[in-house]
């Protein structure tokens, strides 16, 4: 076993990345092969990372983060604490809002340049940075228009 020494915000960091991870992980659906024998139909590396999280949490009391997590007599397990999950909560939903976002720009974006330029005009473009340069103002109105207003 290799020993990594880190400061209490290192760990608050990686924390907090690890639990991010976590959401993205658990959010892909990510499934295990059927031919492996894996009871919880959860993905290797959702359960690696669950684990990864167990390791890191039972170290609270080392690093003096009882504001982060804290120990549930009730269910007898660290839980973290409110305002700790709320904040990632945030970044998980605005994260997701901005890559929903993206998609659905381009997509009506690309929708656009056809319907402008013909069915077939991106397929005639050969340079990728030419095809992103064109279909860019495109999408960008959508972009613009999703972050003022929402997908409304």
């Amino acid at each position: 076993m290799q020993k990594i020494e880190l400061t209490n915000e290192q760990y608050r960091l990686l924390l907090r990345l690890v639990s991010l991870g976590i959401d993205v992980i658990d959010n892909a659906a990510l499934e295990e092969d059927e031919e492996e024998d894996n009871e919880s139909g959860e993905s290797a590396l959702f359960n690696d990372a669950m684990e990864l999280e167990e390791v890191l949490m039972s170290q609270y009391r080392k690093f003096d983060i009882k504001d982060m997590i804290w120990y549930d007599d009730e269910e007898e397990c660290l839980q973290y604490s409110g305002s700790f999950v709320e904040e990632q909560q945030t970044i998980t939903q605005s994260a997701y809002l901005n890559k929903a976002a993206e998609i659905a720009s381009f997509q009506l974006g690309i929708r656009d340049y056809k319907k402008a330029n013909g069915r077939d005009s991106l397929e005639n473009i050969t340079d990728p940075e030419e095809g992103v340069n064109k279909v860019m103002p495109f999408t960008m109105k959508y972009l613009n228009e999703i972050f003022e207003n929402g997908f409304d």
